[in-house]
Order: C-alpha cells, then structure tokens, then sequence
C-alpha cells in the first residue's frame, strides 16, 4: 500500500474517532438550551373545573323526601382556565423560582333528574315556587302526583391567583428542556354566582325561616392549595422559548362558608360534613423572553 494510501487511512480514522468522541461528550456535558438569569412573560391554561364533594345545599328543598333532599347532584364538565404574567429567575441551568399571578375563572356545573314527589309547582303568574302539598301519616310531604323534575345548578368563580413555583428543568434535545414546577397558590375570589333552575324555572333555595342566602355568604374569599405544572419549553432564540404541558391545582382548605356548614344537607352517602375544594387540569401555553444577557 503506497505511502499516500496508508496517510489517508491513518487520517480517516482520526478523524473517525474525533468525531466519535465528540459525540459522547457533548452526550455527556452538553447542556442544550439550559440557561440561567431574570425572563418573563405570558402565560394562560384552559381547564377542567371541579368542586369536588360539594353538596347540593338546599338545591333541592322543593323534594320532601329526606333522601332525595340530600342527593349529591351529578357533575358536569365545566370548562375554566387561567390568564396573566409569568416573573422568573434561574439561578442555576437546572433550578430556578417562578412567580405567576393571573385572573381565573372556576366553578362547576351540576344536572340531575327525578321523579317526584315534590312538594311546590312552579306558579307562571309569579315565577315563582308555591306549596302545592298533603301531608302523609309518616309527616311526609308529598305532591299528589309524581311527575318528572329536571334540576340544574351551575357555581361560578373568578379569582386573582397567586402561585409561586420552585422549578427544575433538564434539556431534552438541542432546542428544549423539560420542567416541572410545583409550589403553593392563593387565591382571592373577586365574583361568585349561584344559578338554579327547577325545570327550566329559576329557583332560589331557602332556609328553614325562609332566609336566602348570598354566594358571599356561601363561599370563602381566600383558597389556598398546591399548583403542579409540568411540560416542555421549545427555544427558538436563545432568548425566548415557548412552553406547553399540564397544569393543576387542589386546594387545601374548605370551600365552603358557615352559612353552608349550618344548612346540614349533607349527601345521604355522608353521615357528617364533609368539605369541598376547587380542583382543576388542564393544558398550559406560554411565551417567555429572557432579560438582559442570558448565561449558558
């Protein structure tokens, strides 16, 4: 083999084994789009909205038979979300701290059908329910018919939240990372509406002395849980990066106001109060731009 043969092998297989171990290196030390310091943005989630254990409440008062009166209506899915800012800083490629307040929306939505006895009829001329009653001789009140009743009830919430977030990241590719962030959220209600219909006729639900209650004094103002968001963010730029995944939310505390504790309609599956929480899931979108010079 002549000289210039053999110097070309030689070379190739240099070159070969160069490349080769400038592949398992970067493997090994490359850091992808990792990057520490200050960014901020946008954020927004749509959701799956929950209140989870809450009760009917007096919704169904019109029924006089105890264990229809403390049904626990079925859920419906609700759609809520989130939108607002995002202030961050990584000290560190894989650590950092995320702030995000953003104004919600929550609730739920609940609808369920029976068949009598009722106790009211709807009166059209003053839209409104009428005792419409005979008494058993078990003291149970009854309609003198059974009849098919269709009642709907749908709790909505806006709120101001407040999480703060300790997140970790690892690159995944050139241009993406993966995060997860997890850390505690207040929430301060700002709106809170009660709606039920009886048979397509609106229905306020009362007291045992007739007293009608606000959903100010329904539900608290403050609720406080966990926030979990998990996803990837995709680097266009080496100063902007979108992200996309999961988030979620449960709160730690009740719901529910006094005023809900002392109606005692608990579900008939309950044989003492139990509390209801806020829990939502859903999908989470972002833009992000990094400030100043950004440090790999």
């Amino acid at each position: 083999m002549s000289k210039v043969k053999i110097t070309l092998v030689v070379f190739i297989s240099f070159l070969s084994l160069a490349v080769s171990a400038r592949s398992k290196m970067k493997v090994s030390y490359y850091d992808g789009m990792l990057r520490k310091g200050f960014h901020m943005g946008v954020t927004g989630s749509f959701n799956s909205s929950w209140i989870l254990n809450q009760n009917n409440y007096n919704t169904l008062d019109l029924f006089y038979v105890p264990i229809v009166r403390q049904s626990e209506m079925d859920y419906v899915f609700t759609w809520g979300g989130n939108i607002g800012v995002n202030l961050g800083y990584n000290f560190h490629k894989k650590w950092g701290i995320e702030f995000e307040p953003s104004f919600s929306w929550a609730g739920q939505k609940y609808d369920d059908d029976f068949s009598g006895p009722v106790a009211a009829k709807y009166d059209p001329t003053t839209k409104t329910f009428v005792d419409d009653v005979v008494k058993d001789p078990n003291g149970y009140y009854f309609r003198n018919d059974y009849s098919y009743v269709n009642v709907r009830r749908e709790v909505k919430f806006r709120y101001i939240d407040f999480p703060i977030f300790a997140k970790f990241q690892t690159h995944i590719g050139d241009v993406a990372n993966y995060h997860i962030m997890l850390g505690p959220q207040v929430n301060y209600r700002t709106f809170a509406s009660e709606y039920v219909t009886v048979n397509h006729h609106e229905y306020s639900a009362t007291d045992d002395q007739g007293n009608r209650y606000s959903p100010d004094e329904k539900f608290k103002k403050l609720d406080i849980g966990l926030a979990l968001k998990t996803g990837v963010d995709v680097y266009p730029k080496e100063w902007m990066y979108f992200d996309i995944g999961i988030s979620s939310f449960i709160a730690l505390n009740d719901l529910n106001g006094s005023t809900l504790k002392d109606l005692q309609w608990y579900s008939k599956n309950d044989v003492d109060y139990q509390k209801s929480r806020n829990f939502y899931l859903g999908i989470h979108l972002g833009m992000h731009f990094f400030i100043g010079r950004t440090t790999p």
